[in-house]
């Protein structure tokens, strides 16, 4: 484990030789200044895990010190050390943003406590700057755009159960933007001005899954060298975003299930119960009925999580959608590349009648090979039938209208067309890589098809 990070400002030589060699010796690594001189320059180079400064110092004082080291680094944590006779200027300290304050002569046990303390509370802010991000709509998903009566229902029920505290089911196919419709709930729920945090429940490694959403404590398994809060803690009186939750191991929902119903949450090594008041938020591509009649997802959270359910329609179900989406992306590539693209009646008749199997995330992706392999700034119908059509045997003569079986044909088609290259497959069908295995895993394409599907050694 790392050794602390401290910076120590005492203009006493001998203390400061004293307190250096007993603070490394108790496993700190200290690195100690004679006066504010070369203080500043050390906390950019490398932001501390905690500060102990002296008050009473040459030239710059410790409180200007202060201001100048909160001003670089807003979650350092100084503890201010003085003597009896500067308790009122260490109180003011405080108000400034000190940690603690600390009396000379200090046993040195208490001074290492506070110091521990100091860096405790830093990693706790780090965490909570990590997991409360509360990020902006994504520029990459397009925005629920379309003025179509598919949207325009859509709408209608996002502004219906926003307003309620009720947990909610999003269900659609990948790449038709359920994260957006998340964040738009959230963000005309009473709940707005809290946190929205997102955990994608295939993304995490299944060991991992429960230390993530409830938290660990100190000691709680191998490498849980700190205490860390949870995605429910982070979330708390917000929304928490469950992403993919069809992907949720077995042996953690009964703790989930526990979570949404009381309101409950224990951290990993932990003997205490927490409370949090949080309201979730599920999408999955997945058909959870269907897996709670195998087995494979809890009936009793299903229908905890699935309150209230909404249905994103997919792009070949808001064809008139297409040409506000097209022109959106177009206008963003120009944006960033300095262009002005223009796109012929004829290309845009082409992209409404492709049924878009990877939805609006593919027809971004679309949009974006257009704009590069553009020689001038007008996207025309060569450019369509080129880089976004391409029509192939594998995609040709659909039979059927069962999903799995368009999807099965889609993902062929995908792999074929990039000779087994699977990033580049995953990418053109909208979906995240470990999305591609799991279906590649469904239809029996791994590895016995006749497509390369085994999985690289930097894929693993």
């Amino acid at each position: 484990m790392k050794a602390p990070r401290i910076l120590f400002v005492e203009d006493d030589e001998s203390l400061r030789k004293v307190l250096t060699r007993e603070l490394t010796d108790a496993g700190f690594d200290v690195k100690s200044f004679a006066s504010a001189e070369g203080v500043v320059d050390a906390v950019r180079q490398q932001a501390p895990d905690a500060m102990l400064l002296d008050l009473r110092l040459p030239g710059v004082d410790g409180l200007e010190l202060l201001a100048r080291v909160r001003a670089i680094d807003e979650s350092c944590q100084v503890v201010v050390f003085t003597g009896h006779g500067a308790v009122p200027e260490a109180v003011e300290a405080m108000r400034r943003g000190a940690h603690d304050f600390l009396t000379k002569p200090v046993r040195l046990e208490v001074l290492e406590q506070t110091l521990r303390r100091a860096v405790e509370k830093r990693s706790l802010l780090e965490d909570n700057a990590r997991l409360r991000r509360v990020l902006e709509p994504s520029a990459g998903a397009g925005g629920l755009i379309g003025d179509g009566a598919a949207m325009k229902r859509l709408r209608h029920e996002i502004e219906r159960v926003a307003a309620s505290g009720s947990a909610v089911l999003i269900q659609g196919e990948n790449g038709t933007g359920k994260e957006l419709v998340a964040r738009s709930l959230h963000a005309q729920s009473p709940r707005s001005k809290e946190p929205f945090v997102v955990i994608n429940c295939g993304a995490v490694p299944s060991t991992l899954v429960e230390s993530e959403l409830f938290g660990h404590e100190k000691g709680a398994f191998t490498g849980a060298d700190r205490r860390r809060i949870g995605l429910f803690e982070a979330a708390h009186q917000g929304t928490l975003f469950l992403d993919e939750i069809g992907e949720l191991p077995k042996a953690v929902q009964p703790t989930l299930l526990r979570a949404l119903q009381f309101g409950e949450i224990r951290p990993v090594g932990s003997d205490r119960t927490r409370r949090v008041d949080v309201r979730v938020i599920a999408a999955t591509n997945r058909k959870l009925t269907e897996m709670v009649a195998k087995g494979e997802f809890r009936e009793d959270l299903y229908y905890r999580v699935a309150t209230l359910v909404i249905e994103v329609p997919p792009l070949r179900e808001r064809r008139d959608d297409v040409r506000a989406l097209a022109n959106l992306f177009l206008a963003r590539c120009g944006a960033r590349t300095g262009r002005r693209f223009e796109i012929e009646d004829t290309a845009l008749r082409g992209l409404e009648q492709y049924d878009w199997p990877g939805n609006v995330r593919e027809l971004e992706n679309a949009a974006e090979r257009m704009c590069v392999m553009a020689d001038g700034e007008r996207i025309t119908a060569e450019l369509v039938e080129r880089y976004v059509l391409r029509k192939d045997v594998a995609s040709a003569d659909l039979p059927t209208l069962e999903l799995d079986a368009l999807e099965k044909r889609a993902v062929i088609a995908a792999l074929a067309r990039y000779r087994g290259d699977k990033k580049a497959a995953a990418l053109a069908l909208g979906i995240a890589l470990k999305t591609l295995y799991n279906k590649l895993d469904r239809f029996g394409l791994r590895p016995a098809s006749p497509i390369d599907v085994e999985r690289g050694p930097e894929e693993a």
